[in-house]
Parts: structure tokens; C-alpha cells; sequence
């Protein structure tokens, strides 16, 4: 019997390494959310929230790749009485939306009579920190999306 030599065995253990590693990654892209999607009403009558029609998660894919798209209202459109922020379930922070509502995109959704699309990105490095986590199924929810109108004192 021939003894390996050290280049062998560490291109072994390389690929033992990448295989392991994909197949953490293939589980975590694919695990499902870790709450359900229950329809919690703010008491506040204040705030006023809408829920994601569709989530595009493909952080892989680079900048611009994890938004999700909302079915809004046309009385918010013009009106700056309200504050405008989007949150996803499981995150602590609120990401500020700051995009035109009359931007058109070549999605496969049409706004229904009354409404318009608004389309509201997620930076990539919270999708990725989403998917090290844990917390990627979340994130992939629809339900767990939800844009945020709060009505200001003038």
C-alpha cells in the first residue's frame, strides 16, 4: 500500500470542506420561516400598515435583488402627512423608504383600481446576515413584510 501524498489529503479534506459548506448553505437558503404568518393589528390608529404582495429574495444575484412589492392605496401617494418606513418581521430596524411612487418596473403584478406599486429594497447585507442567522424563511415570507404609514403632527 502506497502512502498518499500531503497535496492528496488536503485536496480531500478541501473538498470534504466545500461540500459541507454547500450543503449548510443549501439548508439554510431552503429553511422554512421560524414564525407564522398571524395578522398582528397596530393598536396605534396612527400608523396604517400594508402587507408585501410578492418578496424577490436573491441576495446572490447582487444589489437590487431583495425588495418586496406592495399594493398601496392611492391617498398616500402625494400625501406628505404621512412617515413612511417598511419592516420585516424578525429585524429590530425599520428601513426608510425613499422612492418615487409613480416609478414604473417590469414586474408581473398590476396595481388593482384605486392602488398603486412600490416596490421597497432591503440592502443585500441584511438579506446574506438573514440567511447566516437563520432567519432567511422569515425574510422570504410576504407576510412578514409590511410598509409602514404613520400619520404626522403637523
Amino acid at each position: 500500500m502506497k502512502p498518499r501524498g500531503a497535496h492528496k489529503t488536503i485536496g480531500f479534506a478541501a473538498a470534504g470542506v466545500a461540500l459541507v459548506l454547500a450543503g449548510t448553505v443549501i439548508w439554510l437558503v431552503n429553511k422554512p420561516p421560524t414564525a407564522d404568518c398571524s395578522a398582528e393589528a397596530s393598536a396605534d390608529h396612527k400608523v396604517h400598515e400594508i402587507r408585501a404582495t410578492k418578496v424577490v429574495v436573491q441576495p446572490w444575484l447582487g444589489a437590487h435583488q431583495v425588495y418586496g412589492i406592495f399594493m398601496v392605496p392611492n391617498r398616500y401617494k402625494q400625501n406628505k402627512n404621512y412617515a413612511l418606513t417598511m419592516a420585516v418581521h424578525g429585524f429590530d430596524h425599520h428601513f426608510p423608504v425613499v422612492q418615487r411612487a409613480d416609478k414604473l418596473y417590469p414586474d408581473d403584478i398590476t396595481a388593482e383600481p384605486g392602488h398603486y406599486v412600490k416596490r421597497v429594497y432591503v440592502p443585500t447585507r441584511v438579506a446574506l446576515w438573514s440567511l447566516v442567522t437563520g432567519l432567511f424563511g422569515d425574510l422570504r415570507a410576504p407576510c412578514h413584510w409590511t410598509l409602514v404609514f404613520t400619520e404626522q403632527t403637523p
